[in-house]
């Protein structure tokens, strides 16, 4: 191989060569460029992952703290009478008469609460009844009759004013004359005990009571 020859193939292997080096240099620039990206990424996604987890989980928590809003539970009621509207209503669970009757549009003018508990707490399917004025006052004076009736029927003294001494209690029989707290509970006692008296005279079968005892109070006692 001529000196020439050599010459040309020496300079042709150093271009390639500083071809190469380029070639190289540019191959490792983009690797460190990639590598850096990458870097970058994994550290953002590092940074970003935390945050988006504790955003999910607190909207996780705030959706599981979320209270639905109870609904009240409704009984029915039928209201009747002198009301404005009647019929059947619903009201809340613990509501009262006096919730009803507003819930029915209230009473009318010839209505009467007389006899009325408004107060009372209303059960489901009751019903709950307005009266007139004029019916409420005659259901109270039946009431009032019937009360003065039922007392006068138990009464142990009966129309003659005598004391009935099989009905009698011992407060009752402490009225006779001659009869102390002692005597009476006696009489009382013996009547449980042996039953009714079917005369004024078994009084003498009772411990304490004697002939002139039974003799002042004969006209004032009877069976």
């Amino acid at each position: 191989m001529s000196f020439q020859d050599y010459s040309e193939s020496l300079k042709g292997r150093m271009r390639l060569g500083s071809v190469n080096a380029k070639a190289l240099a540019g191959a490792v620039v983009l690797l460190l460029a990639a590598g850096i990206v990458a870097a970058v990424n994994v550290a953002g996604a590092a940074e970003r992952e935390p945050l988006d987890i504790q955003r999910a989980d607190a909207a996780q928590e705030a959706a599981e703290g979320e209270t639905p809003e109870a609904v009240p539970a409704l009984i029915c009621v039928h209201v009747d009478g002198c009301v404005a509207r009647p019929g059947i209503v619903y009201v809340e669970e613990g509501s009262r008469v006096a919730d009803a009757v507003e819930a029915a549009g209230g009473m009318t003018a010839e209505a009467s609460s007389a006899g009325m508990n408004l107060a009372r707490v209303l059960a489901d399917g009751e019903q709950v009844l307005v009266q007139g004025a004029a019916a409420a006052s005659a259901a109270a004076q039946d009431a009032s009759g019937t009360s003065a009736a039922g007392a006068s029927a138990t009464s142990p003294a009966a129309s003659s004013g005598k004391v009935n001494i099989n009905t009698a209690t011992a407060a009752d029989l402490q009225a006779l004359s001659g009869i102390g707290p002692s005597k009476a509970q006696k009489i009382v006692d013996h009547r449980e005990a042996s039953g009714p008296f079917k005369s004024v005279d078994g009084l003498l079968d009772v411990s304490g009571i004697g002939e002139k005892t039974l003799e002042s109070i004969r006209d004032q006692v009877c069976v």
